[in-house]
């Protein structure tokens, strides 16, 4: 008698079931880690920012308010003519970055998630990350949600 070799229909479907829910498990914990890595990355775009309006406010009077749509060619007032801002290279693929400079002492830089993508949906502990924050006020530094900047 031969036998046959091979695969039955039942241990097939067996190993679907095992490779499905596998999946079922680490897809939510991949995309988790994918949304993280994305907020560090607008984070560091934030930090940078924040450290380009020190260079600012270290030759003029206050800080930039730019966006990341706008160039940083125009000084701000109270600058020096020699004052050379250049274009704005803080930008971030996920999140839109607003810089606003409102006064000599103090500016934000907040960072959006971008409409449509899986940006959006990250959260940290339990708290939206969709809206970032990093404040310099008078001396004192203040990273908003508090839960999106722990490491």
């Amino acid at each position: 008698m031969s036998k046959n070799r091979g695969f039955t229909l039942i241990e097939l479907v067996i190993v679907v079931a095992i490779v499905a829910i596998l999946a079922a498990i680490a897809l939510p914990s991949f995309l988790s880690q994918i949304r993280k890595s994305r907020r560090s990355e607008a984070q560091g775009a934030m930090q940078s920012a924040a450290l380009g309006e020190e260079r600012v406010r270290a030759d003029c009077t206050t800080y930039v308010n730019a966006s990341v749509a706008a160039d940083w060619t125009t000084a701000p007032t109270g600058c020096a003519s020699t004052v050379t801002l250049g274009g704005n290279p803080y930008t971030s693929a996920y999140y839109t970055l607003t810089i606003t400079g409102s006064s000599g002492t103090a500016y934000t830089v907040n960072a959006t998630a971008i409409a449509g993508k899986s940006q959006v949906n990250d959260t940290a502990y339990g708290t939206p990350c969709s809206t970032l924050t990093y404040a310099y006020s008078a001396g004192v530094i203040t990273k908003t949600p508090t839960d999106c900047w722990a490491k």
